[in-house]
């Protein structure tokens, strides 16, 4: 019997030595795969991105409304234009959900639910590879006399494509804004530059008329922050490329 117990020691060995390195050959896999992923979030222009972009609310959840106005509706209708205005320009984009379809349940949610849906949609961007995470939004405020986008990020890089859209965003005759610092679950902790951008305010009644009648408008501002972005970004150099 001890020759049998040696020679099933050594199949023994075999496998476990060919599951090192399997597991080592995927663990390596996957760190090209995340460096390539880098690579390309810091290539200049705006071709050959991903594009996340999370169309706020939906499903049971309005959002904000207005006199029949939700604002879930705006925010997909401004994601759409957006969305072909990208894909003209080479960029592939995925969208969070399609219209109620997607990552909005249909059901009333608890906070922890809500929380959730936001965990998911960030699991969404990150499973797509996006280079670029833009969540659109409408704002609301008591005081009807509150107007202008709003553009929020909350790390240093996602600052600047903030600053980009923002820009863009005070050329639409609301009132001109500044970028904030924001801690909304959507645009923290990613490894993409991440955006959250508050379109207007649709208890403002010049902001409103601009949503529902010129939403190409918002699409097109929000177009242009992200190819001035793009286009001034720095590529990453390697360490091999740098001894050269």
């Amino acid at each position: 019997m001890q020759p049998k117990i040696i020679i099933i020691s050594k199949k023994i060995i075999i496998a476990a030595m060919l599951f090192l390195m399997l597991s080592g050959l995927i663990r390596l896999t996957e760190v090209m795969a995340v460096r390539q992923w880098k690579q390309e979030m810091f290539k200049p222009g705006l071709a050959g991105k991903t594009v996340i972009i999370d169309p706020g609310h939906g499903g049971a959840d309005p959002g904000a409304t207005l006199d029949g106005v939700k604002e879930s509706e705006l925010n997909m209708a401004i994601a759409v234009a957006l969305q072909k205005e990208l894909t003209k320009n080479g960029v592939k984009v995925r969208l969070t959900r399609q219209g109620d379809n997607g990552l909005v349940p249909m059901k009333k949610m608890t906070y922890s639910e809500r929380w959730v849906i936001l965990e998911k949609r960030k699991k969404f961007a990150q499973d797509h590879k996006g280079h670029i995470l833009v969540s659109i939004h409408a704002n609301s405020n008591k005081d009807p006399r509150a107007s202008g986008g709003m553009v929020f990020y909350s790390d240093q890089l996602s600052r600047t494509l903030a600053e980009s859209i923002q820009k863009q965003l005070n050329t639409l005759g609301m009132r001109r804004r500044q970028v904030e610092r924001g801690n909304f679950t959507i645009i923290t902790g990613n490894q993409m530059t991440s955006v959250l951008v508050e379109t207007g305010f649709i208890t403002n009644e010049k902001d409103l008329l601009l949503l529902t009648e010129k939403k190409e408008a918002f699409s097109r501002v929000i177009f242009n922050g992200l190819r001035e972005y793009t286009e001034n970004l720095k590529p990453i150099v390697s360490t091999t490329e740098g001894q050269k």
